[in-house]
């Protein structure tokens, strides 16, 4: 236990100097401690890599920037030459449709060709003889090498 002293003692410097129990540190010389800063060589080594480590860092963010940019623009390009590639593919689809299309041919047989629809006394008709055959493969065989 504390002598009646030290009590007394205790709390007066309690009373004083708050729970530090100590006297505050004058400004010049709570800065002074504090701005002495001890850089060794060692230290100032791993400072100076850090440093080199950073802009390495950095410049290696910029020439990936820069390559991703160079790869957008060549994408774009390419997707504008798809996109005139697929307008002419479109143009030459409805120029086949329209090629086509029934009625111009028609047109074309008639005018170009002189073709004229048929008559039923100009049709000759063919009657199919239907053979049965038992054996499909040997039907086919006697067709093929005879």
């Amino acid at each position: 236990m504390l002598t009646a002293e030290k009590w007394y003692q205790h709390q007066e410097n309690y009373v004083k100097y708050g729970i530090d129990m100590s006297p505050p540190m004058s400004r010049r010389a709570s800065l002074a401690k504090t701005s002495q800063a001890n850089f060794g060589i060692k230290d100032k080594v791993k400072m100076l890599l850090l440093f080199v480590m950073i802009g390495a860092l950095c410049i290696a963010g910029v020439i990936c920037t820069a390559y991703a940019s160079q790869i957008k623009h060549n994408i774009n390009t390419l997707s504008r030459e798809n996109q005139v590639i697929q307008g002419e593919i479109q143009n030459l689809d409805v120029n086949i449709e329209a090629a086509n299309n029934i009625k111009i041919i028609e047109e074309k047989a008639i005018s170009e060709l002189g073709m004229v629809y048929p008559k039923y006394e100009q049709m000759v008709f063919i009657a199919a003889k239907s053979e049965k055959f038992n054996d499909f493969a040997m039907a086919l065989r006697e067709q093929a090498y005879n």
